[in-house]
């Protein structure tokens, strides 16, 4: 009888608190789930076949496939917003849509904060895009 295998765990936006839900669609606090860095060390200890003998097939295509929040935060979002209404989904609620409203009030009510943390980011990759130039010549 074949066991049943590991899923692993989606990563989460960064102001959502609560475990959440396995890369298939399963809630991660009912199933045995790896985290992301277990997988992929898995992966590099074990290799693809066997692997995949231990990890649920769509886990691990989905977990290669889409990055996190600290690889490109408007990735993270995109992937968010095709699970909760893409494909003319009405099945998987309205928790990221009623976030991106609170996110709005919240800027609102801090506008100037909130554009000190833009332009600071802005002109940090800005020196260090001139860093790099100086440094290639």
């Amino acid at each position: 009888m074949k066991e049943p295998v590991d899923h692993i765990v989606r990563p989460s936006l960064p102001w959502r608190a609560d475990g959440g839900i396995t890369e298939c669609g399963y809630d991660a606090s009912k199933v045995k789930a790896l985290t992301r860095a277990e997988f992929f060390q898995r992966l590099k200890d074990l290799g693809q076949q066997r692997t995949a003998m231990l990890t649920c097939m769509t886990c691990s295509d989905t977990a290669r496939r889409w990055g996190t929040w600290d690889d490109d935060p408007r990735k993270a979002l995109e992937r968010e917003i095709t699970w909760e209404s893409g494909w003319r989904r009405t099945d998987r609620g309205w928790r990221l849509h009623d976030e991106l409203l609170a996110i709005a009030t919240l800027i609102e009510a801090n506008r100037e904060e909130f554009e000190t943390i833009v332009n600071t980011t802005a002109q940090r990759r800005e020196w260090i895009e001139k860093k790099a130039a100086l440094r290639d010549k």
